[in-house]
C-alpha cells in the first residue's frame, strides 16, 4: 500500500480544511511557499493533503507536549532502534482534536510502529483500553494519522536536516516552513510502500532503544543554556579613547541592532575580540552589522574596503610626489592600525592573497604591519578589523586558513526571514504595502530555484527594494526588467524564467 500517494485521495467527510494547517485545504495550491526539486507535477505546483498536513500538525503538538514540564505524560514519547530501522511511538491525541472530530471521539491515544516497511498502528480509549472494534471504520482516514507520525518520527531520527527544520517550526510556526516539511516529507517517500495492520501495541518492548523525550531534554537544556545572555549592557568605549577627528566617523544609523551583534559588542570594547568576519547571504546585512556593532560601542570606522574593486597592493600606504621630493603617504588603514579605530573589508574572499598578506602579522598576538617605507607600525589597542563575506556565490575563493584562523569570532548572518523583509521594504518604500507579499513570492521562487539548482545567480532583499523604488515610476513589470530580471546575468533561459515567476502575479 502506498499511503503518501493515498493521502491525497483521502479526506475527512465532515471537513476538507487541514487542521492547524494556516487554512490550507485539501488538495490546496502552496507553490509561492515552496516547490521541491523533484516535484514531478505536471503544472510544476506544490499541492498540500489533509492527511499529511495534519499528521504535521499532531506531531508537532506531540514534539511541543514533550518539551512542556506540565503537559508531557509518560505516554508522549517515540523510541529508536540502535539501527534505526525500527521506531515506535506512543501519542496522546490532544482532547481538542476529539472534540472538533479531527479523530474519533473515542481515540484518546495511538501506539505506532514502524520496521522495514511494516506498518502496525494501535488506537485506545481514555482508560487504555485497546480499541478492537469497528477496525473499518479506523483503518481509512483514522488510521493515516498515526501511520504519517510514526514515519515522522523515523524521519526525525534519520534525517537530521528534516528533524532541524522540524523542531524550528514547533518552536516557532511559519507558513513556509510547514509546506516545506509537507513537500518535502511527500517527495523522499512517494514511492514507498508498506503493508498496514491494526494489532495491539501495549506491551511493545523499548528497553534498547533510544528514547526521544531524554534526548530532546538534553536539547532543550542546551538550548536554553545558549540563551542565557551574558552580558546585557554594552560597554563603549571612553571619551578620549581615540583622535578627536575621527569621532565624526562613528556611524549614526537608525536601524536595530540585531542581537547576535550585540552579544559580542562588550567583548570589543574590551579587547577580547580583536578581529570579527561576518558571513552569509548576500544582502543579509553584514556591512551594516559591522557599522551597527561600531556605532554602539563608539568606535569610529577609518576605512570600507570593498575587496572586489578597491583592495591592492597600496592598501597601507604608497609613495607620491610632493613638490620636488617623494614622499610616503600612509593609508586611513594604517592610521587605524597606528591610532586606534575600525577598518572593514567587504567580501575579502575576492580578494587576491598577496593583498591580504600584511593581515597575518597584524592579527598576531603581536600585531605589526610593515609599511613599504621600511617602517613598522605596531597595532593600537583600540584598532578593531571587520570583515564580510559570502559563501558559495560565483568568484568567491576560500580564505587561507592561516587567516581564517586569526579572526578571534566568526558570525553567520542567517538569510532574513520573511517578516523583516517586509518591514524593510514597507519602512523604506511604502509605496509598496500592497505589493510586498506578491514580491516575496517571486524572491522566494527566484531563491528556490538557484538552491534548488545550484546556479550561480544571486538574488538577494537588495534586488527587492531596487524593484519596489523604480515601480513607483512605472509599474512592477517593467521595473523588474531593469532590477530583478538583470539577475540572470545575460542567461536567456533564466531570464525568461524571472519573467514567467512575475506575471504569474497581478501587478495592476
Amino acid at each position: 500500500m502506498n499511503i503518501f500517494k493515498q493521502s491525497y485521495k483521502t479526506v475527512r467527510k465532515n471537513s476538507d480544511t487541514i487542521y492547524k494547517g494556516f487554512g490550507f485545504k485539501h488538495h490546496s495550491d502552496a507553490t509561492q511557499y515552496y516547490i521541491h526539486p523533484d516535484n514531478e507535477s505536471y503544472k510544476g505546483t506544490t499541492t498540500l493533503c489533509q492527511p499529511i498536513g495534519e499528521a504535521l500538525s499532531l506531531f508537532v503538538q506531540f514534539v511541543n507536549s514533550v518539551d512542556s514540564q506540565n503537559s508531557a505524560t509518560p505516554t508522549n514519547d517515540y523510541f529508536t532502534s540502535e539501527d534505526e530501522k525500527t521506531t515506535f511511538i506512543q501519542l496522546a491525541v490532544p482532547a481538542d482534536w476529539r472534540e472538533n472530530n479531527i479523530v474519533n471521539p473515542k481515540i484518546h491515544a495511538y501506539n505506532a510502529h514502524f520496521d522495514g516497511d511494516n506498518l502496525t498502528i494501535a488506537a485506545y480509549a481514555e482508560n487504555g483500553k485497546f480499541i478492537d472494534e469497528d477496525w473499518e471504520k479506523n483503518a481509512d482516514f483514522y488510521a493515516m494519522l498515526p501511520c504519517f507520525c510514526v514515519l515522522l518520527a523515523r524521519e526525525c531520527s534519520t534525517n537530521a536536516d528534516f528533524s532541524a527544520m522540524l523542531l524550528e517550526y514547533a518552536e516557532s510556526p511559519t507558513v513556509d516552513i510547514f509546506v516545506n516539511l509537507h513537500e518535502d516529507f511527500y517527495q523522499s517517500h512517494k514511492f514507498d510502500e508498506h503493508s498496514l495492520k491494526y494489532a495491539d501495541l501495549s506491551n511493545f518492548d523499548t528497553t534498547n532503544m533510544t528514547s526521544f523525550r531524554e534526548n530532546f531534554r538534553i536539547i532543550s537544556e542546551n538550548k536554553n543554556i545558549a540563551n542565557i545572555e551574558m552580558f546585557s549592557e554594552i560597554i563603549p568605549f571612553g571619551e578620549g579613547e581615540f583622535n578627536a577627528e575621527y569621532l565624526p566617523l562613528i556611524p549614526q544609523l537608525s536601524e536595530e541592532l540585531p542581537q547576535i551583534v550585540q552579544s559580542i559588542c562588550t567583548p570589543i570594547t574590551a579587547g577580547d575580540v580583536l578581529s570579527i568576519l561576518f558571513y552569509g547571504p548576500a544582502g543579509t546585512g553584514k556591512t551594516m552589522s559591522c557599522k551597527l556593532a561600531c556605532q554602539a560601542i563608539k568606535l569610529p570606522i577609518l576605512e570600507i574596503i570593498n575587496c572586489t574593486e578597491n583592495l591592492d597592493e597600496f592598501v597601507l600606504g604608497k609613495f607620491l610626489p610632493q613638490e620636488d621630493k617623494i614622499i610616503f603617504r600612509e593609508s586611513y588603514v594604517t592610521k587605524a592600525i597606528r591610532e586606534g579605530g575600525a577598518v572593514v573589508f567587504e567580501e575579502i574572499n575576492f580578494a587576491k592573497p598577496q593583498y591580504l598578506a600584511f593581515l597575518n602579522s597584524l592579527l598576531d598576538d603581536n600585531g605589526f604591519v610593515r609599511l613599504d617605507n621600511g617602517e613598522i607600525v605596531r597595532r593600537h589597542r583600540d584598532f578593531r578589523f571587520f570583515a564580510t563575506m559570502n559563501l558559495g556565490y560565483f568568484g568567491t575563493k576560500e580564505l587561507n586558513q592561516a587567516l581564517y584562523n586569526r579572526f578571534n569570532v566568526v558570525v553567520e548572518l542567517d538569510a532574513l526571514a520573511d517578516d523583516f523583509i517586509i518591514k524593510m521594504l514597507t519602512t523604506r518604500v511604502p509605496q509598496c504595502a500592497d505589493k510586498v507579499e506578491k514580491m516575496l513570492g517571486v524572491y522566494r521562487k527566484i531563491k528556490k530555484k538557484i538552491e534548488s539548482e545550484e546556479l550561480d545567480f544571486v538574488i538577494s532583499p537588495r534586488n527587492l527594494e531596487n524593484w519596489a523604488r523604480l515601480a513607483k515610476y512605472e509599474g512592477y513589470v517593467k521595473a523588474a526588467e531593469k532590477t530583478i530580471v538583470p539577475i540572470a546575468k545575460s542567461d536567456r533561459i533564466m531570464e525568461n524564467t524571472i519573467r514567467g515567476i512575475i506575471i504569474l502575479y497581478k501587478w495592476g
